[in-house]
């Protein structure tokens, strides 16, 4: 249990649109969510990050009303809405599977969220206007839903909410249903329209990628707590726990002894005796055990002793190469049977690199993260 509180930093006298103090729900002994905190400042794109079943989905359905929380409070603007009820609170919510009315046309789709709302009809056709030029669908309000291509289908469920002009849009995965081309293309759109609208989005996502690229601020979520806050550079270069160094991004790991420290620089001895030099910005005790993560794309490939001067060099051999373009990968297997991931540059000369060949990959220390191992706790015996 904590109560440690995440806020984003905005500059001073920025409104914040939403914040949660030590929001938990529990179903029977499970803690869904556990004590969360965090505030978001007005015109933020937030994004929440985990695996499945780490709470994410409760969270954000108690932001919308559908779940009460067992303790904590929800302020929008400032006010709590813990007693409001979904359809009073200035939230909207765009689903995974959309929520369309497949036989209504866009206009009417759009419409329906403004009758309910209680906006005389004579402006729907004005507003209607004026969400589908901001989404780019103009002259689209005549066209069925089911003439649309996936990411017009978007476009439209978030129209369809930012017309009523919520404080907070609430986003459930909505691009997990699309191929990945177009998921790509939707990222950006996303970005974009939430610029457009300078409206505060709150998005829950398993896929970094989509967190990575769209958000101001992310936060890791991992067993119904917040892991860590910060912007993607923050969470992808400075993880605070093993787990936000795993989750965003590739690693190598490898676990192992401290057998001395240097100022920041650490010696440490795998299990198998392989002896690396890593950084702590902390006094790390000879005798720890701690785990030590290496980037792919920090590793440097050569095919003889590397000429510039690495801190940590192993001959390695190659195993396979992963081809997915800029993206190209190759796996080696070390002395000790450890596998590795090494991205490969552009310029990579794969014939050279062809399975069973003996190669060598080295890195500096300041590359590396280090993060002790806790230790395993054991019942008391009766």
């Amino acid at each position: 249990m904590s109560d440690q509180a995440f806020a984003l930093d905005a500059g001073a006298g920025v409104q914040e649109d939403l914040a949660c103090t030590l929001l938990s729900k529990h179903f029977g002994e499970f803690a869904a969510v556990d004590e969360v905190s965090f505030s978001i400042p007005r015109g933020a794109f937030f994004s929440i990050l985990g695996p499945s079943g780490c709470g994410k989905t409760t969270l954000l359905r108690m932001l919308a009303g559908f779940q009460q929380p067992d303790s904590g409070d929800i302020l929008i603007k400032g006010q709590s809405v813990l007693n409001t009820p979904p359809n009073k609170r200035p939230v909207n919510m765009v689903f995974q599977h959309l929520a369309l009315f497949p036989t209504m046309s866009v206009a009417e789709n759009i419409a329906y969220g403004l009758k309910r709302k209680g906006v005389p009809k004579r402006e729907h056709a004005t507003l209607i206007d004026a969400v589908l030029a901001k989404v780019q669908l103009p002259d689209y309000g005549k066209k069925r839903i089911d003439q649309l291509s996936g990411g017009q289908k978007q476009r439209v469920a978030i129209a369809r909410c930012l017309v009523l002009n919520p404080a907070v849009l609430l986003l459930d995965e909505p691009l997990g249903a699309l191929d990945l081309k177009l998921r790509e293309q939707m990222k950006i759109e996303l970005k974009r329209l939430q610029r457009e609208f300078n409206t505060t989005f709150v998005y829950i996502t398993h896929d970094q990628s989509e967190a990575l690229v769209m958000s101001d601020q992310v936060a890791v979520m991992n067993k119904g707590r917040f892991e860590q806050v910060g912007t993607p550079q923050e969470l992808y270069y400075h993880p605070k726990t093993p787990f936000v160094a795993s989750f965003i991004g590739d690693s190598n790991q490898y676990v192992g002894k401290v057998q001395g420290q240097s100022g920041k620089t650490i010696t440490v001895v795998t299990e198998h005796g392989v002896r690396l030099l890593s950084q702590s910005s902390e006094e790390t005790p000879p005798g720890s055990r701690i785990t030590v993560f290496i980037r792919p794309e920090v590793m440097q490939i050569s095919l003889g002793q590397p000429e510039a001067e690495q801190d940590n060099c192993l001959q390695v051999t190659v195993l396979r190469t992963l081809f997915d373009g800029a993206r190209s990968q190759l796996q080696v297997e070390t002395a000790e049977g450890a596998v590795l991931t090494v991205a490969l540059p552009q310029t990579a000369d794969f014939h050279a690199l062809e399975p069973g060949r003996s190669v060598y990959v080295s890195w500096q220390a300041n590359q590396c993260l280090c993060f002790p191992v806790a230790p395993v706790t054991r019942p008391e015996a009766v």
